[in-house]
């Protein structure tokens, strides 16, 4: 196999690639990631004739936006950036805004509209604006302790939860929180805190709470999607879960069930049914295809792996062969027969 030829930046490549590398500077891009895509369709207009992989255009993406100042660390925040932050950070802090969650909400509108991305999580956004606020004079904010009269409330339910009136305490919160509301008491707890204060007084009467076991129907819905993740209709255990406990939800069958209970019963039903651990065979066709894309590579028709493997991947996309496509399979097969037909 000949060696690889890589060619030089041309002045007109880098011209692009500086564009995208300032727009990741003043915060037009969260990340390199995300630049990457227009960043290859603009080089795919300048220099049509030549095809770089997206490992070598991100590299090089990020290291002119270090020249052009990027701090080298995960989380920084730019000048445009601080600027809207202190805004809104003093408003919390003189009382316009009722809470943090608002001040980031309002932040983040503000910077789609100053054509800014929001590059942080909510919690990074709203832990430094409580921190600029603080700083201002703004101050802490404590979650008030249970009056008599809200306690009065609650043991109610709690008494009906103990009666079982209710199969659990998060189910009794609705009918909670409107009567909190009738009694002047709007918005002060979350529902979790109020579910645990239910929970609680329940307790001190007797009650223990028990899971209910799984009954026939609600295995049946468990094993249907078994057996989607099983042919590959779902990426992940986690993805079929979610749309299992809705189905589960929409007929009244999950219950006192968890996420994390119903995401272990699914795998144990789905290992039942298929002891690889959701890894399928390659069949005879796919292999088909994957030896063909491995001896063009060996021939050196694809400058790199990654390359070859997109290449490959559209193609058992086209035959209608999805059992491999998710995460680095095909690429993992791809480098086992270059190295067994070489």
């Amino acid at each position: 196999m000949p060696g690889r030829i890589y060619h030089p930046w041309l002045p007109t490549e880098d011209r692009v690639v500086n564009r995208f590398a300032r727009a990741i500077v003043n915060g037009q891009y969260r990340n390199v990631k995300e630049a990457l895509p227009g960043c290859q369709r603009e080089l795919g207009l300048v220099v049509p004739a030549k095809r770089r992989t997206d490992t070598a255009v991100a590299w090089r993406l990020l290291c002119r936006a270090y020249d052009f100042g990027l701090p080298r660390r995960k989380h920084f925040w730019t000048d445009p950036e601080l600027r809207l932050l202190k805004r809104h950070a003093s408003a919390l802090a003189r009382g316009e805004y009722p809470n943090a969650r608002t001040a980031v909400r309002l932040y983040k509108s503000a910077c789609e509209q100053a054509g800014i991305a929001a590059r942080h999580p909510d919690k990074v956004i709203q832990a430094r604006v409580v921190i600029l606020a603080r700083a201002m004079g703004r101050e802490p904010v404590t979650t008030p302790h249970f009056c008599p009269e809200e306690l009065r409330v609650i043991a109610g339910f709690s008494r009906a939860l103990a009666r079982n009136e209710y199969p659990y305490g998060k189910a009794a919160v609705t009918d909670c929180l409107q009567a909190l509301t009738r009694a002047g008491f709007v918005h002060r707890r979350s529902e979790t805190r109020i579910a645990t204060r239910i929970n609680a007084g329940a307790r001190k009467t007797g009650w223990r709470g028990k899971f209910a076991p799984w009954n026939a129907s609600g295995i049946r819905i468990v094993e249907q999607f078994a057996r989607a993740l099983i042919a590959g209709r779902y990426p992940s255990i986690a993805a079929a879960s979610r749309a299992c406990r809705k189905s589960l939800e929409r007929v009244g069958r999950f219950g006192t069930h968890t996420e994390a209970g119903l995401a272990s019963k699914l795998r144990k039903i789905a290992l039942a049914m298929r002891k690889s651990q959701f890894m399928p065979r390659w069949q005879r066709d796919e292999l088909r295809i994957v030896d063909r894309f491995a001896r063009a590579y060996i021939r050196g028709m694809y400058p790199s792996t990654p390359a070859a493997a997109a290449a490959c991947r559209r193609a058992l996309e086209r035959a209608g062969l999805h059992e491999h496509l998710r995460g680095k399979a095909i690429t993992a097969k791809l480098l086992q027969r270059v190295h067994e037909l070489r």
